[in-house]
């Protein structure tokens, strides 16, 4: 039986946006070949591109194995976000890939969910109380 896919609040499908994609390749953090492989943006000293499964992202294993963060949130925050959501967002959340910098949006005292990319390089995101959506997009 295969272990099920991990939940990630704050991007809740890391497939469907290209964030996460299968393979056999074994992850560095943990050794296994899970069926998937991180494959967005780390920001570390090493170079792990394509190196994490989205498990060790998920429980934090990657990020404190490597020192590793997955988005850029020192970007926008508002002072009514928790440090622990910054945190969640940043090590334990699989980011995405941007033209230009990427960053993550903020409602209603937390992080938004991440949706996905639209034709138009709009980047989708849902608060996750009051159901807002929210975007910002990238100019080549």
């Amino acid at each position: 039986m295969s272990e099920p896919f991990p939940d990630f609040p704050y991007h809740p499908d890391p497939r469907d946006t290209g964030s996460v994609e299968a393979s056999d390749a074994r992850c560095r953090a943990c050794g296994l070949a899970r069926g998937y492989i991180y494959a967005g943006p780390v920001f570390a000293v090493e170079e792990l591109d394509n190196e994490l499964c989205p498990w060790c992202i998920a429980d934090g294993t990657a990020a404190e194995r490597f020192d590793a963060e997955f988005t850029d949130t020192g970007v926008d925050v508002p002072d009514d976000v928790p440090a622990d959501v910054i945190v969640q967002i940043a090590r334990r959340t699989p980011g995405f890939s941007g033209l230009q910098q990427e960053h993550w949006l903020y409602h209603c005292g937390d992080g938004a969910a991440f949706l996905g990319v639209a034709d138009d390089t709009t980047y989708r995101f849902r608060c996750r109380h009051c159901g807002k959506d929210l975007s910002y997009s990238d100019f080549a």
